[in-house]
């Protein structure tokens, strides 16, 4: 992993809803299960990369370099993404969370203008819509130009028969491998609550990063209560979706007050953690728990 991005490890980090278009409806998604696709669609805002610049230039004023993670939908779809993605690199380390499911000679003419050191990538394989050989091909592209990416998996239970072969296949090849805990129903359960022991096990296993493991299988696999917990997210951590309002965490976008707008030029962080108020957390922002030591600059 380039020392850049090893470097932002801590940093001030805001997650970003680039948009909500995808050209995948797989079966484990949050928005694909609960029909949600074309609803969301109407409240991303599909801006020119300069405006968008303008409005992390004012952020990266306000509280220094960032690490924006980038989500969707599948960023790389966006309108004038490669523009978009070329300027925020040069004003905060991205990473990128896409399926990299874009013709090679786009994604080589991505990659051609941006820095391995800026920008991470965590490629997402999705099984109902390629093959293992074709990711690989794709995520291998990166590799080879110094972008040294990750890959997830999400722990649908129909691919647990096959996880730990891509996690070798990925591995084998100096990939990290995460897997991604399946949240939502399949054939009448709720997960991941209906994780036999042997599946959580082995979900364990194949976690990739020991300094997160323990807090990813106590609050997102096991579930154990966040709630009262002393969390940093909306200190040194926000939410920004679509539409530039910003939430201090995922869960917090469904009916609670918003921080504010990433276009209100008196936008801020807050100053002190707060209680989470949420039985569970159904996000990662679990790993700004005071507890878990991982939230960033004090």
């Amino acid at each position: 992993m380039s020392n850049a991005w090893q470097r932002s490890e801590g940093a001030i980090t805001f997650s970003w809803d680039l948009w909500y278009g995808c050209n995948y409806r797989c079966s484990y998604c949050w928005w694909e299960m609960d029909g949600l696709w074309d609803k969301l669609a109407k409240q991303h805002r599909i801006l020119p990369p300069e405006d968008w610049l303008k409005v992390w230039e004012r952020i990266r004023a306000a509280h220094g370099e960032l690490r924006i993670d980038i989500l969707g939908g599948e960023p790389l779809l966006y309108p004038r993404f490669d523009e978009l993605l070329e300027g925020l690199s040069k004003l905060h380390i991205v990473q990128a969370t896409t399926s990299l499911a874009i013709p090679l000679d786009r994604l080589d003419s991505l990659l051609a203008r941006i820095l391995p050191g800026r920008v991470h990538f965590n490629a997402s394989f999705h099984p109902e819509f390629t093959s293992l050989d074709d990711f690989l091909a794709r995520i291998m592209r990166l590799k080879d130009r110094d972008f040294e990416p990750g890959a997830l998996v999400v722990t649908w239970p129909p691919f647990f028969d096959r996880l730990k072969a891509w996690s070798d296949a990925f591995r084998s090849r100096g990939i990290p491998f995460t897997p991604m805990v399946f949240q939502g129903r399949w054939q009448g359960r709720s997960y991941p609550e209906a994780f036999t022991e042997a599946e959580r096990e082995l979900i364990a296993s194949l976690m990739n990063d020991p300094s997160a493991k323990e807090a990813e299988v106590k609050y997102r696999l096991e579930r154990n209560s966040t709630k009262g917990r002393l969390c940093h997210a909306g200190r040194v951590y926000a939410n920004v979706k679509a539409d530039g309002t910003v939430f201090r965490c995922g869960q917090d976008a469904f009916g609670q007050k918003p921080l504010g707008s990433i276009f209100d030029p008196k936008f801020r962080l807050l100053d002190a953690p707060a209680p989470c108020p949420y039985e569970t957390c159904s996000c990662q922002e679990f790993r700004l728990l005071d507890e878990v030591q991982a939230c960033g600059p004090r």
